[in-house]
C-alpha cells in the first residue's frame, strides 16, 4: 500500500518536482521518504522479478537534482515502475489520476508492469506514423527531414538514429527525443508506449486519411445535411477534434 503526503505536482511541474514528490510520498507504509539508493534497490528487484530496465541511484539523484532533465525512456520506464504511475506523469503529458493519490486498503494497481513498449512495437508505432502521416500530394517523409524537424525543436537527433528507432535496433530514445518526435507528427507522447492511446490515435489517424482520400469535404456535405439535430450534436466535438489532428499533421 501506497501512502500520501500532500498535492502531486501537475503537468506544469518539472520532472525534478515530480520524482522528489513520489519519492516523498509515494513508498511503503510505515517507511520514510525514500532515497536515492532505495530507489535503484527498488528498480533491481523489479526487473528481478519481471525483467525491464533498472536505474541508478546516481541517476535518480541526478534527476532529482536538476542535474539531469532528459533522460531515456528506459530511466523514465524503470522509475515509473518503482512507484507505479506511468511514464506520461513523469514526462508532464497526465496528471496524476485522483484514484492514485488517495490512499486506500489493498495493493495499488501496478502501472508499471506494462509501460515498456517493445523495440518491436516502438518501431512499428513510428513506421506508422511514417507511412501516413505526411502531405497529398507526395511520398513519406525521409528519415534525414524528420531528424531536421525534431532537431530544430530543440532535440538533436541524426538521420541514422531515427533510422535504426524504425528498425528496432535502438529502443532507448530520450524524452526530449520522444517529445520531438510527437510534435513533428502531432501525435501525444504517450502513442510511443501506451497501447490505449497507440489505438486511439491509429483510429484517428485512419479515419483521417480515409476522409481525404474519399474527398471528405464533398462527402461530409452531403452526409450531414441529412442529420437530425441529435446526430449533428453529437457529431461537432468529432469534427472538432479531427480537425486539430489534421492541423497537427502539417509540419
Amino acid at each position: 500500500m501506497i501512502s500520501r503526503m500532500g498535492e502531486a505536482p501537475s503537468r506544469r511541474g518539472t520532472l525534478a518536482e515530480r520524482l522528489k514528490w513520489l519519492m516523498d510520498n509515494r513508498h511503503p507504509d510505515g517507511t520514510g521518504p525514500s532515497n536515492a539508493d532505495e530507489v535503484a534497490e527498488r528498480s533491481k528487484d523489479i526487473a528481478a522479478q519481471r525483467g525491464g530496465p533498472t536505474v541508478s541511484h546516481q541517476t535518480v539523484h541526478n534527476i532529482k537534482g536538476e542535474k539531469v532533465s532528459n533522460p531515456g525512456l528506459d530511466t523514465l520506464v524503470a522509475l515509473a515502475s518503482v512507484f507505479k504511475v506511468t511514464v506520461g506523469y513523469l514526462l508532464g503529458e497526465t496528471d496524476l489520476p485522483s484514484r492514485e493519490q488517495k490512499s486506500a486498503p489493498g495493493p495499488q494497481a501496478d502501472a508499471g508492469t506494462s509501460l515498456r513498449p517493445s523495440a518491436v512495437s516502438l518501431a512499428a508505432r513510428l513506421n506508422h506514423l511514417f507511412d501516413v502521416v505526411h502531405p497529398r500530394g507526395r511520398g513519406p517523409y525521409t528519415d534525414e527531414e524528420i531528424a531536421q524537424a525534431v532537431s530544430a525543436r530543440g532535440s538533436d537527433i541524426s538521420a541514422s538514429g531515427i533510422a535504426a528507432l524504425r528498425a528496432g535496433t535502438w529502443d532507448d530514445p530520450t524524452s526530449k527525443q520522444l517529445q520531438g518526435l510527437a510534435e513533428v507528427f502531432g501525435v501525444p507522447v504517450p502513442y510511443f508506449f501506451d497501447d490505449g492511446i497507440a489505438a486511439k490515435v491509429t483510429a484517428d489517424l485512419t479515419l483521417l486519411n480515409a476522409f481525404k482520400e474519399a474527398g471528405a469535404r464533398k462527402v461530409a456535405l452531403r452526409a450531414v445535411a441529412e442529420m437530425d439535430e441529435d446526430a449533428l450534436t453529437a457529431l461537432v466535438p468529432v469534427i472538432e477534434h479531427l480537425g486539430k489532428a489534421g492541423k497537427r499533421q502539417r509540419m
